[in-house]
């Protein structure tokens, strides 16, 4: 059956389930089976949560229109794989995994009985038979998406070692500098900070102490500690500094070079080059990725089927 749609504006879905009225309403239907308005307010509730505490008037109003269609949009195809499953018969030994999956989370949380179970469960709000359809309808669902889609994606050695190499950046570690620092300031002018940082400079190469001079000569805040400034990545160097320290190892000291503050003097006390990590370090996380680029435009196709096949309305607004 192809799909019949109307889309038309809903009951300000933004707003709690309070002010929608005492009586429920339904706002779709998928071929035989309904979304009613609390079902769709109970799924929004995190988002409505999350997008009010970011966002106030106008923009809350737009962002929770958005998340709404999406909410309303998954609940549909969630209708719609269900039904597939149920057609195809997944329910068929579905108690049993009910079963053996609620005995686990009693285990779990040390619950001795089912009375026990269900005092846990009326606690959050639910009931052991809202439950078991709940877990029902995820274990069937996902056994139905597991054989029509995920059985049929592979993952070949040449395609994960390709996309390691095309990736090597992601894989990465960054560049790592440990720097102390010795800051000449102008106070007598540029010319004589100038020289007065040149004078340093040649000590340092003859041997003296980095940290005996910094005490001695620097004007930056870290002066009383022999001029350590602290470690930094690569990339968040500045410009002036990722210059005057460019190709030194460590211990390596740095010919003056004029910063804003003044004429400052580097030595690189550590150094970490960047490192990959070996591809089979990360072997199941590019696996990870090259499923989920695969899975999403088969899972899309999928659904695009079912749409195609289902019977789907939403309702306008009712007074």
């Amino acid at each position: 059956m192809k799909k019949i749609s109307t889309i038309l504006p809903l009951l300000l879905l933004g707003l709690p389930l309070a002010q929608a009225g005492t009586v429920d309403r339904i706002i779709a239907k998928v071929n035989e089976e309904i979304i009613t308005l609390s079902e769709l307010n109970r799924h929004m509730e995190p988002a409505r949560r999350e997008l009010g505490a970011k966002y106030s008037g106008e923009q809350l109003q737009k962002a929770l229109e958005k998340a709404e269609q999406g909410t309303l949009d998954a609940l549909i195809e969630e209708k719609l794989v269900y039904q597939k499953a149920v057609e195809l018969e997944y329910e068929a030994d579905a108690d049993s995994k009910i079963d053996a999956y609620i005995q686990r989370v009693m285990k779990e949380n040390n619950l001795k009985d089912t009375d026990e179970f269900e005092e846990a469960l009326a606690r959050e709000g639910q009931s052991l038979r809202e439950y078991r359809d709940l877990l029902r309808r995820q274990i069937i669902t996902s056994e139905l998406v597991n054989d029509f889609i995920n059985s049929r994606i592979s993952l070949l050695t040449p395609e994960i070692e390709q996309y390691y190499k095309n990736h090597l950046a992601d894989f990465t570690s960054p560049e790592e500098i440990t720097l102390s620092e010795i800051l000449i300031t102008p106070d007598d002018g540029d010319e004589a900070a100038a020289t007065r940082a040149g004078e340093i400079h040649r000590r340092l190469l003859a041997g003296e102490s980095f940290a005996a001079l910094a005490s001695q000569y620097s004007k930056g805040p870290t002066a009383d500690k022999g001029g350590s400034i602290g470690s930094y990545l690569g990339a968040n160097l500045h410009p002036d500094t990722a210059r005057a320290v460019a190709g030194l190892g460590e211990g390596g000291i740095s010919k003056p070079q004029r910063l804003e503050e003044g004429y400052a003097i580097f030595r690189v006390d550590a150094r970490r080059e960047p490192v990959a990590r070996p591809l089979e370090e990360v072997k199941e996380e590019i696996k990870n990725r090259l499923y989920q680029e695969k899975r999403n435009p088969e899972y899309d196709r999928f659904i695009t089927q079912l749409r195609e096949e289902a019977y789907i309305q939403i309702f306008p607004e009712m007074e």
